[in-house]
């Protein structure tokens, strides 16, 4: 069993076929009496691509936990709004046995890059979306304070941003009878907009499916983002 999220949107129907592409940076130059050598380079972003089905039927391999009424016209939209609104987002492959056993995971921040819809006959009512995706690093320039002392010799420091609203959010919490990721998600931060990205963080595949007294990690321990 394969579950794929972009961001807060699960994909209703894995894809058959998820190509990553690890980007490499390496550059060729010629010696004297050496000829041509490889200068090994950190490597590139990483750039993933899939073609997922967007239905516009009830089928019984749907595999959207919280949408599985939605039809392609939802996702269509979801995407046009990742792309429009230049949103990075968290994106998640959870692969796991029939049993329940995780095999792996895939779990990296990523921008739409490009994406096509396709539309045949011979598909019906539904259509396809062909997704590029890219690897995003934090950056951002540093704030840095010159001071100069009573020798008139000038000193610089890198200051750190406070988080704006500063608000302190719990780092763990712990499920009671009933209670599902979703309803703990909402609780304590106030919406679900990271639901799958904790639930990626905690390995948790079936967010509606939480043993009694289960610890929830909220944010990395010692981190200030959530993943």
């Amino acid at each position: 069993m394969y579950y794929f999220y972009m961001g807060t949107m699960q994909i209703p129907i894995p894809p058959k076929e998820l190509v990553t592409t690890i980007n490499g940076k390496n550059e060729t130059m010629d010696l004297l009496g050496k000829g041509e050598v490889n200068i090994i380079k950190p490597a590139g972003l990483t750039d993933v691509a899939f073609k997922f089905l967007l239905p516009n039927s009830d089928y019984p391999f749907n595999e959207s936990m919280l949408f599985k009424s939605k039809k392609a016209k939802y996702y269509i939209d979801e995407l046009e709004k990742l792309k429009t609104t230049k949103t990075v987002f968290q994106f998640i492959v959870v692969r796991m046995k029939p049993n329940g056993q995780m095999l792996s995971m895939t779990n990296m921040k990523c921008t739409l890059e490009n994406y096509t819809i396709e539309e045949d006959a011979d598909n019906g009512f539904d259509s396809y979306a062909n997704v590029s995706l890219k690897q995003w690093k934090s950056w951002g320039a540093k704030r840095i304070e010159i001071k100069t002392d009573k020798d008139g010799v000038a000193k610089g420091s890198v200051k750190q941003d406070r988080p704006a609203d500063g608000k302190t959010v719990a780092t763990q919490a712990k499920a009671s009878k009933g209670q599902t990721l979703q309803q703990i998600v909402k609780k304590q931060l106030g919406n679900t907009d990271n639901l799958f990205q904790i639930a990626a963080l905690n390995k948790i595949a079936v967010p509606a499916a939480l043993a009694v007294g289960q610890v929830i990690q909220l944010k990395k321990e010692g981190g200030s983002e959530w993943l």
